[in-house]
């Protein structure tokens, strides 16, 4: 099965373990290699960003395409970036 880029926003994203992670905001292309790279639980529209850092997004609320297990109705990933974080800081 397939889906079109544009179907992918809005999309809820869930853990292997049934953790609800977000809901697509952005996606970052790679267009030299034509591959999604990363799905962003946050929107990279100038407003929604004003005085973020976009690294600190990419890093911290975004999933690796790689970590993405299944793509149907909702989207599966191995884990939560956003627990991760959580761990490292404990």
């Amino acid at each position: 099965m397939s889906k079109r880029l544009s179907e992918l926003y809005g999309m809820e994203i869930f853990t292997e373990k049934a953790e609800h992670v977000g809901r697509v905001e952005d996606v970052i292309v790679n267009l030299e290699k034509g591959e999604i790279m990363q799905l962003s639980l946050r929107s990279f529209k100038p407003k929604s960003i004003a005085g973020l850092d976009v690294r600190k997004i990419l890093q911290e609320e975004s999933i690796s395409f790689e970590e993405i297990v299944r793509i149907g109705d909702i989207i599966i990933c191995k884990k939560d970036p956003r627990a991760e974080k959580k761990r490292r800081k404990t």
